[in-house]
């Protein structure tokens, strides 16, 4: 009997504009499982983290981060610690001793760390020596993966922020048209999806709310009232029948996970704050913990498994997640380190080191679990984080001199500099050899270079703006 074929593209169709997306199955692939049925590679993904912080505090020139020891089996530090907790330790290599100049070369910025740093990391360009100085200078690193990918997918890439605060640094750019007075192309942020539950709608409803809406939350609370999964019961009844039993567990497994989403988004209903209302017309992300004091821990649980969805349902094959693009000021709030306040103005400038661990390790646990979830979602004859360049870059790194050359700021304070900075990379796509500390000390390679090493990895050209090369340690 001819074997049932499916294309990787499919989609089970239901009522209301739903479109279930479907996780990878044996009849998606050939017979050995290493490529699809219709002789196309396993889609290769990129992904990254960008988290609001750098290594060190104000007052410190030590970190609970850096590993001591280069090679395999590199030691875990404190806040290394998911990547044990988690089991992938052995996935995940550690970059150290990268540089970015606050000077007018390559890659550099000017002197503003908050306002110019994150465009040159994220773009390689360097950063406020001409034109509109509020503006990134080229386009980051996950416009160029998705340009140079060209994936036909659903969403050609994704970007959601852990951090419910809007406005400030974004770490996505893309190309628009420049002002009257400007050159007739420039460059412009792109707004992070803040909401898990419009990221939920989004990937799972087809539901995107148009811009005239006078309240796009009240008619997402109304969608998101009956499952995705109710409104496609019949294709997925027909699908599952044509199904091999291998493909049927699959299929199972990835619509508990779906339905578990979902009642998880609609427990977030109930709010604790002067705006509590009926739960039925309640929010439906999760309710802040206090006044102005989001549950992180929760978003981001909501964020990681969309993130796993996302690329186990082919939806995308580039995906960025912000921290939280407010990095000055106060600066974002979580339960974690509220007793000490925002993550800026006092964890990082006004607290201790500890404190500043702390919440690094928060971000760090993100990222380890997200690396987990691709990793123990099948795909072919391996894995999904198989076919993934993982990457988790910082805002900063530490300035163990005052040296303006080397820190931003006038270099006099150690939080203010991308020096010493630490990447990580994730995956085994292209041959990365994961599982190794790669400590660069004295050799100044930008930061960049670890995308572009990621971009290796993943056949395309090694170059993001100014910044070319890989880091030839991390192939096998």
């Amino acid at each position: 009997m001819k074997r049932f074929r499916l294309s990787r593209r499919a989609m089970i169709r239901g009522a209301f504009g739903t479109a279930l997306a479907l996780p990878t199955l044996e009849c998606m692939l050939n017979s050995n499982g290493t490529a699809l049925a219709g002789g196309s590679a396993l889609p290769k993904r990129y992904f990254l983290l960008h988290t609001p912080t750098a290594l060190v505090t104000s007052g410190s020139y030590e970190e609970g981060l850096t590993p001591a020891n280069a090679g395999f089996g590199y030691d875990i530090r404190p806040v290394l610690q998911p990547f044990a907790d988690h089991d992938v330790a052995g996935d995940i290599s550690v970059i150290s001793g990268l540089f970015m100049a606050p000077l007018d070369v390559p890659g550099g910025y000017n002197v503003d760390y908050h306002g110019q740093a994150p465009y040159a990391l994220m773009t390689g360009t360097r950063s406020g020596f001409s034109g509109t100085t509020w503006r990134p200078q080229n386009w980051s690193a996950d416009q160029v993966a998705r340009q140079r990918l060209a994936p036909d997918t659903k969403f050609p890439f994704l970007y959601f922020q852990l951090d419910s605060q809007t406005g400030g640094t974004r770490v996505c750019y893309e190309e628009t048209t420049g002002y009257e007075d400007e050159t007739p192309i420039v460059y412009t942020w792109i707004d992070p999806q803040t909401s898990p539950a419009l990221a939920y709608s989004q990937l799972f409803t087809g539901f995107a709310p148009p811009s005239d809406m006078p309240d796009p939350q009240a008619e997402l609370e109304k969608r998101l009232r009956l499952s995705s999964l109710s409104y496609a019961k019949d294709g997925i009844s027909s699908l599952r029948q044509r199904l091999g039993t291998n493909d049927q567990q699959t299929l199972d497994e990835h619509l508990e996970r779906v339905r578990e989403l979902e009642k998880r988004i609609g427990a977030g209903i109930g709010v604790v704050s002067p705006n509590c209302h009926d739960p039925e017309h309640g929010s439906t992300d999760p309710a802040d913990v206090s006044t102005d004091v989001p549950d992180q821990d929760a978003r981001a649980d909501l964020f990681v498994e969309l993130s796993e969805l996302a690329f186990a349902c082919d939806m995308t094959r580039v995906l960025t997640i912000g921290g939280a693009s407010v990095m000055t000021g106060s600066g974002m709030r979580h339960p974690a380190w509220n007793h000490v306040g925002g993550l800026h103005g006092e964890v990082q400038h006004a607290s201790s080191q500890m404190e500043l661990d702390a919440a690094n390790k928060w971000f760090v646990d993100v990222y380890a679990r997200i690396v987990a979830r691709f990793k123990a979602t099948p795909e072919g004859q391996g894995n999904v984080l198989d076919n993934t360049a993982a990457l988790f870059v910082m805002e900063g790194g530490k300035g163990l001199s005052p040296d303006p050359q080397r820190s931003g700021d006038g270099g006099g304070d150690p939080n203010h500099s991308v020096d010493n900075a630490v990447a990580f990379l994730a995956g085994r796509v292209g041959g990365l050899a994961a599982g190794q500390h790669v400590n660069l000390t004295g050799q100044d390679l930008h930061p960049s270079t670890v995308i572009t090493t990621a971009f290796e990895a993943l056949g395309i050209e090694p170059t993001l703006g100014e910044v070319s090369g890989v880091i030839d340690q991390l192939f096998a």
